[in-house]
């Protein structure tokens, strides 16, 4: 049987490249027409492997996750039944840390919305001043990947950076301060999440979540269900948070097919000091190079 693999995901030159060499006829992925007879898969977000899902692929072999969260794939089904898997944190770690620092100095110094007033003729100057980094206190939740590279970027800026990260132990270094949950809640200025989506993490920014904390900005570009958007909502109505930098959000899937709620419900968060992109913090097209190169060296034993 000649081996094939679906592509459900953009992958680099080289590693399309590197698959043809393997002898692997290469598919693109259409929800309309899929080969479950392929060994391999690379998806993103477009192909969700649960379990109903897999058991379809008869010959599937390994899978190929272009990002970092592998919360679309039933990873126990994968090990009952010897599917390798692999994700790639690292490869986008550098472009989500820097789109994060974009968007909260962008946050800061109201550069959109002062662009927006420039766009309608409006050149307007003081209620357009900004706030500096430096001096701030970010806390950090999760220290993987992207955590630890936002941290590394932050360093020039003359803040103080606090991580926490229930999976790790002294993880203090040079860049961040291991502390407590409820001492980077009460001590930090701006709250940035780096946490995959599970049962644990959904809906870990809430209201009671946010009563722990001083007052603060929220960034959050790791998933849109680790933010409860009511709450946050809420939260900014009463003042306890200033801001919100968000790449991505809970309700993306009926965004895109122009969910009239779900666009009402991101009005109201453009009634306040926030700034949102549509989930492109890790889509880089440099981290596309990065993340198959880290795929091929994770499953280079499985192809």
């Amino acid at each position: 049987m000649k081996k094939q693999v679906l592509l459900a995901a953009n992958i680099s030159n080289t590693f399309r490249t590197f698959l043809e060499v393997k002898n692997y006829t290469l598919q693109d992925y259409d929800p309309k027409k899929i080969d479950y007879t392929v060994q391999g898969i690379v998806t993103s977000t477009k192909l969700k492997l649960d379990a109903a899902t897999l058991v379809k692929f008869t010959n599937l072999k390994w899978i190929a996750r272009l990002g970092s969260g592998l919360e679309i794939i039933d990873l126990a089904y994968c090990k009952n039944n010897n599917i390798a898997f692999a994700s790639s944190p690292a490869g986008i770690a550098n472009a989500v840390a820097e789109h994060c620092i974009a968007m909260l100095i962008s946050l800061q110094k109201n550069i959109n919305s002062s662009f927006i007033e420039i766009n309608n003729k409006e050149w307007i100057r003081e209620p357009n001043r900004g706030w500096e980094l430096e001096g701030k206190t970010i806390g950090l939740i999760g220290y993987g990947n992207t955590g630890r590279a936002f941290a590394k970027k932050l360093s020039v800026f003359g803040v103080n950076v606090l991580a926490y990260d229930k999976y790790l132990q002294d993880y203090s270094d040079s860049y961040a301060t291991e502390k407590s949950l409820n001492e980077l809640q009460t001590e930090s200025d701006i709250i940035s999440f780096h946490v995959p989506l599970n049962q644990e993490t959904e809906h870990y920014y809430n209201v009671e979540f946010i009563a722990s904390c001083k007052k603060h900005i929220l960034l959050n570009t790791a998933r849109g269900g680790v933010v409860s958007t009511v709450a946050l909502l809420g939260a900014m109505k009463e003042g306890a948070v200033i801001g919100a930098a968000l790449d991505v959000l809970e309700n993306e899937k009926e965004l895109t097919v122009k969910s009239s709620t779900a666009w009402n419900q991101v009005e109201n968060l453009l009634n306040y000091n926030v700034i949102l992109t549509p989930h492109i913090a890790g889509y880089s097209h440099n981290a596309v190079d990065k993340m198959s190169a880290e795929l091929m060296e994770k499953l280079k034993d499985n192809f």
